[in-house]
Formats: structure tokens, C-alpha cells, sequence
């Protein structure tokens, strides 16, 4: 199977450092995955994606190689292309945690917009009804963060073209914010 350009690394530090010098030179790379059950050293799935957000690249598909090892496919983000609910998290994290590049910021820029701090949370008629239906579910929500607020409405939003799912996701938001709980990733 030719995989064209690979890379194996045991730490998110290496990763970085290869994105560093090679984001701009290279259309893609294939990072090399040793399977958990080998025992053998591999980078973090998570601190892998992370690295290549910051650097404006994304993961896609995987292909094995042997019994021991599989390989994933990374490349340079397409202008405009969607961002799933869990990048967006990771990437809010990475700004607040100062480690996104210009690159990396420009490549999600046409969402930069909806994670910044500042901008207020739009909120649907229907959702914002059944969020002030109770007290103490509306109060609590209030007090989230914006990018909180926002993260989540989205994640609820996405599905407005899968009923089910739309009422599976309300209800599941709602009873956790008239717990004053979040969830996902977000601290």
C-alpha cells in the first residue's frame, strides 16, 4: 500500500515541530499509529488533532498497514470547509491557551467570529422558550459563558434537519443546565 509521505512520533512535541517547518511545503502526511494493543509508544489521537489545528491542518481518513500499525491521513484545511462540534471545542480551548498559529487561525476564521468572547449567543424562539419555561433552568443558563452557550446551542441547531435528534439534544441540554451542569469538553 503506498501511502505516499509518513511520519511516526511518540509526542505531541514532535508533531508540533514537524507541522512548524512543514505545514506550508507539505499537501499531506500520513502519522503512523502503533494499535494500543501492541504496547508500543504512539502520540495521542487528541494531541495529534490539537497539533494540527493549531497549524490550520485536519485529520480525515485511516488505513491499516499491519496487524501492529494503521496509518491517518492529515492535510491542510479547505477554505470554508465545516468544523465538527468537537474541533470547534478543541479550538476554543487552543485560543485560550494561546497555541493557535496565524495559520491555524486563519483557517477556521470563518468561524473565528462565533468564538469570540465577546459576541452574544443567538438563541431561536423555541429553544429560548423551553430555556425560560423553568426558573431555575434559565437562571442557571444565564450564568454560563457565552462560548459555552453558543458551543452548545450550535450542537442542539445542527440537527434541525433530524427531529428526533433536535428533541434528544434539547432535552438532554436542558436537564443539564436545570442541574447547573455543562459538558463536552469546555472547562
Amino acid at each position: 500500500m503506498d501511502l505516499g509521505k509518513t511520519l511516526y512520533t511518540t509526542n505531541r512535541k514532535k508533531w508540533r515541530s514537524w507541522l512548524a517547518k512543514s505545514y506550508n511545503r507539505e499537501k499531506e502526511v500520513w502519522l503512523i499509529y502503533f494499535r494500543k494493543l501492541s504496547g508500543k509508544k504512539r502520540i495521542p489521537y487528541n494531541d495529534a488533532v490539537e497539533e494540527a489545528l493549531c497549524y490550520g491542518w485536519i485529520d480525515s481518513i485511516q488505513k491499516g498497514i499491519d496487524k501492529e500499525r494503521f496509518a491517518q491521513r492529515f492535510s491542510p484545511r479547505k477554505p470554508g470547509s465545516v468544523l465538527s462540534q468537537m474541533n470547534k471545542e478543541r479550538i476554543h480551548r487552543l485560543i485560550k491557551q494561546k497555541k493557535m498559529t496565524a495559520k491555524g487561525l486563519t483557517a477556521v476564521k470563518h468561524v473565528f467570529k462565533e468564538l469570540s468572547k465577546n459576541s452574544k449567543c443567538a438563541i431561536k424562539a423555541d429553544i429560548l422558550k423551553f430555556l425560560k419555561k423553568d426558573k431555575k433552568t434559565w437562571e442557571n443558563f444565564q450564568k454560563f459563558s457565552e462560548s459555552y452557550k453558543r458551543i452548545r446551542i450550535e450542537w442542539i441547531e445542527g440537527t434541525r434537519t433530524r427531529p428526533e435528534l433536535f428533541k434528544k439534544r434539547l432535552r438532554y441540554f436542558l436537564k443539564m443546565t436545570a442541574n447547573n451542569q455543562k459538558y463536552g469538553i469546555i472547562q
